[in-house]
């Protein structure tokens, strides 16, 4: 097999390619722009001084009485200050010092506030608290005259103004990073990242920084302007280094020695005027930069924690014959100051070699909840608090983050519902399929990634060409396909496919439903497919999970859940699915909707919407019992009562 290696020439031509696609979105921005050829101005004027500066920095060489104060003339293009020194020479040389000002105490403010919301927003808890109400005391204190009591019990040199500038300037970058880490990782590529085995720091440094990274550029900008503005406050109010020139260095000059009075508008007007022009540059170049690199970040799922579970090590499965056995799960999302929300209570099932399950309900019913808890996947508000959950005799819920990584995409993978939001925007296709192969299988050379990544686009009907182009570049359909060959990439022996088919059209439905059955045929796979459509589960499935409220309505064959359904949620889902063989039939809706779980009804939770309830249903919560044969069972007063 031939497999396509990305030699050093062609990774070394992606980066001149991102660099003019920037170009050309920045340059749309006319406000960006703007404030880039203005800062550069600066910066071009600051690095070439000595070339442009017709007077060497503070050259009193020459200076008569006459020369003081002089307006400006042709000789002296800005005029003269009261030590008779031409005034565009100390500007250019200024601009200097207030650039390393500007420059490096921006630096050392966003390293603390970027490591401080970056820790804060990834890790929560404890250090979140800490840190957080650190920085809220901080904002409290007025910078500025912090900065004059500190500088003014210190020696004034410029080296203590850049870090006491640098020190107190990171609160509101440690904010907004904290905000931006808290979107990301709540997105669901960070919770696929977690599914494959991915550790913190490599989710924090391949899948948050990348998109943090945009707001810490627009940080570092205002920033500088910031820096600039403090020390030019330090120095006109004489705390500024007396050795070193800069632009707030003159203003105080100017001030302190009579130019006003003596109507030296020009050395108040020339400093005062290169504040403001850096200052509003790099404030129009942040805002340049903001709207192309900072994207909006939607929330989908909070951020998985690891649930707890009660302990039960010593528990055995009851079937050998079975790959996964869930028995008597339950779930609960817990709220400080009130009742626990049971998600899941009580869910058994059993999932063979090959075997094809369907997970059917309405939204709410805990479906996606009780798939996520198969992986410890769950929101960190999500516990699991009873239960076992067996694969190939292991009990799952007792293991620890790094043993249960080790199985995580090797042994179960997951296609998350929704491709577009569980891949990374800012990342290739091939790229983030790699990733799972790395983590599980880092004795692979590059080439035998490659490789393994172009067959697995090849076996899901996407050429290895499109493997170095990002999600946006795929269709719907594609991306569903590539997140059916994510999940294959460590030959996993059980797939759980959370509503691939949503927000796609029927024809394209079809292609991914029959790409999962014959890849599952193929492969030998065993599926447990999280859907709403009946028609799916009778085409498809071998066995059938009906939930409703969190609990198990009906298990059972596919045959006996569409030709012998005892649970009345069951028949009512049935009477609202068109059957093609029978073109008559009536369909009717089940009235009102699933309960909250957080206010369950009593008895029976499908008693209010149920049309056959009666007085204990109300009452009392029916259990899961046996109904004849094959494994059949539903919770019904009405089966007691048929007896």
């Amino acid at each position: 097999m031939q497999t396509t290696l990305q030699n050093p020439a062609s990774l070394s031509e992606q980066t001149p390619s991102r660099l003019v696609s920037f170009w050309r979105t920045f340059r749309k921005s006319r406000t960006g722009v703007i404030g880039m050829w203005m800062l550069g101005i600066v910066i071009v004027m600051a690095i070439f001084a000595p070339l442009i500066a017709p007077y060497d920095q503070s050259s009193s060489e020459f200076v008569g009485i006459e020369d003081i104060y002089n307006p400006p003339n042709a000789e002296h293009w800005f005029g003269t200050d009261d030590a008779g020194q031409d005034i565009f020479s100390n500007f250019v040389y200024g601009a200097r010092i207030s650039l390393i000002v500007g420059f490096f105490a921006a630096f050392i403010s966003i390293i603390i506030g970027g490591v401080f919301g970056l820790v804060a927003g990834f890790f929560g808890g404890r250090w979140e608290t800490f840190l957080m109400r650190f920085t809220d005391i901080m904002l409290v204190i007025p910078d500025l005259p912090l900065m004059v009591v500190i500088v003014a019990l210190t020696k004034p040199s410029l080296m203590n103004i850049i870090f006491v500038i640098g020190i107190l300037g990171w609160t509101t970058t440690a904010r907004v990073v904290r905000s931006q880490t808290l979107a990301v990782k709540s997105r669901k590529f960070v919770l696929r990242a977690r599914a494959i085995g991915a550790d913190k720091r490599h989710i924090v440094t391949r899948h948050i920084l990348p998109l943090v990274m945009p707001i810490l550029v627009v940080q570092a900008v205002l920033a500088i302007s910031l820096a600039i503005l403090n020390e030019s406050a330090l120095a006109f109010i004489g705390l500024g280094d007396p050795s070193a020139l800069s632009w707030g260095q003159m203003l105080n000059y100017a001030f302190g020695r009579g130019a006003m009075s003596a109507g030296a508008w020009w050395a108040l007007f020339v400093p005062g005027f290169g504040i403001v022009w850096v200052v509003l540059g790099l404030t129009l170049l942040g805002q340049g930069l903001e709207q192309v690199l900072n994207p909006r970040l939607d929330t989908h799922h909070l951020m998985p924690g690891r649930p707890i579970v009660r302990d039960e090590a010593q528990a055995k499965p009851d079937s050998s014959s079975a790959l996964l056995e869930v028995r008597n799960l339950s779930i609960n999302y817990v709220n400080d100051g009130k009742a626990p929300a049971r998600a899941v209570e009580d869910i058994s099932f059993t999932l063979k070699e090959g075997e094809l399950l369907g997970l059917v309900g309405e939204s709410g019913c805990g479906k996606t909840t009780l798939m996520l808890a198969l992986l410890k996947l769950l929101p960190a508000a999500g516990q699991i608090v009873g239960g076992n959950v067996f694969y190939e005799g292991r009990d799952l819920t007792t293991l620890t983050e790094d043993e249960i990584n080790t199985l995580r995409w090797s042994g179960i993978s997951i296609i998350f519902q929704g491709a577009m939001n569980a891949l990374n925007p800012v990342r290739t296709v091939g790229d983030q399929i790699a990733e799972a192969i790395i983590k599980h299988h880092p004795e692979q050379s590059r080439s035998q990634v490659l490789g393994r990544v172009d067959e697995l686009l090849e076996l899901v009907g996407i050429a290895a060409s499109q493997r170095d182009n990002f999600p946006h570049q795929y269709s719907g359909g594609m991306r569903q396909r590539a997140m059916i060959a994510m999940a294959l990439a460590c030959n996993p022996k059980i797939v759980i496919a959370d509503e691939p088919t949503t927000a796609l059209d029927v024809m394209i439905q079809a292609q991914i439903l029959e790409l999962l059955d014959e890849l599952r045929k193929k492969l030998g796979l065993s599926v447990i497919f999280v859907t709403h459509d009946l028609g799916i589960v009778a085409e498809l499935c071998d066995r059938v999970l009906v939930m409703y409220g969190g609990v198990t309505a009906e298990y059972a064959d596919v045959d006996t859940i569409y030709n012998s359904a005892k649970h009345p949620y069951t028949q009512e889902l049935l009477k609202a699915f068109p059957d093609l063989t029978k073109p008559k039939k009536k369909l009717s809706s089940i009235p009102g909707y699933p309960p909250r779980l957080d206010d369950l009804p009593s008895g029976c939770r499908f008693a209010p919407r149920c049309p056959a309830a009666f007085e204990r249903c109300h009452k009392e919560q029916p259990l899961v019992q046996s109904v004849g044969s094959n494994e059949h069972r539903a919770s019904c007063h009405l089966l007691e009562a048929s007896k």
